[in-house]
């Protein structure tokens, strides 16, 4: 956990220095494009709450036993360095355990379950750097987007118990992220990608076989992909 929060304290970082570099002209494609994104996702350690109480922590399988993110995207490159883009993705991992069980009197348990967040995202990227020859394919970026996604937690059980079969919300999502793009072709490039994930607090309403009151949640995920555009 500790790599994925120094990872996420360096993107910032990187956003911060890109707000205020000097704009250029990169060697990357200009115009419009679409592109794909697929690779593996993490989910940190996830509360439940009720009452205003967290009355259980949800653990994850984390990659490569379980969680992938995939996106598609369309943008534009503008010859200062700016790049708009729209962008829907989708994350999904299992869940393997159930930990800190107040209504249980504290302990973990086996469990299983599935939490997958579907979103659409208005992003905003950056080139941060022009390198010169022969690193004049490469071009690094930093940014984020803003949005809303469909976060469903469904298929929950442990110990024999089953909590409902689907729950689901919608709610305001951010999203921080870093990449390095590398130009193929005329009309081709790709990308390995870094994204820091998060909504605002989910609610769930009453869930069976769990007391009486509205269960809540919020969604923090990291994930790491490769994409590939294609420059229209």
């Amino acid at each position: 956990m500790n790599l994925q929060k120094n990872t996420q304290y360096l993107v910032m970082s990187l956003i911060g220095m890109g707000l205020f570099a000097p704009a250029s002209s990169f060697a990357d494609t200009l115009g419009p494009y679409v592109g794909v994104l697929g690779g593996v996702n993490w989910v940190d350690d996830q509360d439940l709450s009720q009452n205003g109480l967290d009355f259980v922590e949800m653990q994850y399988n984390q990659p490569v036993d379980s969680g992938y993110a995939t996106a598609l995207a369309m943008g534009w490159q503008f010859s200062t360095g700016l790049r708009p883009e729209l962008e829907v993705s989708y994350r999904k991992n299992t869940l393997t355990q159930f930990n800190h069980r107040v209504y249980e009197g504290g302990g973990s348990i086996d469990g299983e379950g599935k939490e997958e967040a579907s979103s659409v995202m208005a992003n905003l990227w950056y080139n941060v750097l022009d390198l010169p020859a022969p690193l004049n394919h490469v071009t690094p970026y930093v940014g984020g987007g803003l949005g809303y996604a469909v976060l469903t937690i469904s298929g929950l059980e442990a110990g024999g118990v089953q909590f409902g079969g689907t729950h689901r919300d919608t709610v305001e999502a951010y999203q921080l992220g870093a990449g390095v793009g590398y130009e193929l072709s005329e009309h081709w490039s790709m990308s390995v990608d870094y994204r820091y994930f998060k909504t605002r607090e989910a609610h769930f309403g009453d869930i069976p076989n769990l007391p009486q009151g509205d269960v809540s949640t919020k969604y923090n995920a990291q994930s790491l992909m490769l994409g590939l555009r294609y420059w229209l």
